[in-house]
């Protein structure tokens, strides 16, 4: 009987790899699992946000929009690298945007972003308030998400950009809040 090649070599390398399974003992075989607590600890940002967001109930065709997003810090840690903004209403163009001396803003594909430049220790506060304006086809409502966008950065990417940070995969989390407001004629 043939044996094709392929065949030898894999048995030449499955044989000695079989010989050690049967020598190792029970306890060593066991997989060792780390205890949920722990993992659930690893996925945890390191930094959560309670939000706030004050909008007006109504609004007239083509008029304006003021939201004022309120992010609190409840920790654990210090939130040194965080956004606030969101998906602001469709058919909407964005007139100002207020917030600290040295916050940036900027729209990215998912949202009008401020990067805000003050660090927040636990319980601390932060706010901006952004203004857009509606076109006057808008109709029935508009509604926003915002909130908070927070990125778990690793030492030395402080000074990297948002692009930077989807680029290079690091781990991101977004506290938001769905608004509606009404739109009259």
């Amino acid at each position: 009987m043939r044996h094709p090649i392929s065949k030898i070599a894999a048995l030449a390398l499955v044989a000695p790899l079989a010989g050690t399974m049967l020598l190792a003992t029970p306890a060593s075989a066991a997989p060792t699992k780390a205890p949920a607590a722990a993992v659930k600890k690893a996925d945890d940002p390191y930094s959560s946000f309670d939000i706030r967001v004050l909008a007006p109930s109504k609004v007239r065709t083509g008029g304006k929009i003021s939201y004022t997003i309120q992010a609190t810090n409840k920790g654990p840690h210090l939130a040194d690298s965080f956004f606030i903004g969101g998906v602001l209403p469709k058919g909407s163009r964005i007139i100002q945007a207020y917030g600290p001396k040295d916050a940036e803003c900027d729209s990215y594909k998912d949202g009008f972003w401020c990067w805000y430049p003050d660090a927040l220790k636990v319980d601390d506060k932060a706010a901006i308030r952004i203004v857009v304006k509606l076109d006057k086809s808008s109709k029935r409502t508009a509604t926003a998400v915002l909130g908070v966008d927070t990125v778990d950065l690793p030492t030395g990417a402080e000074n990297l950009s948002r692009d930077e940070f989807e680029r290079m995969g690091f781990k991101r989390w977004y506290f938001v809040k769905k608004v509606k407001t009404k739109i009259t004629r």
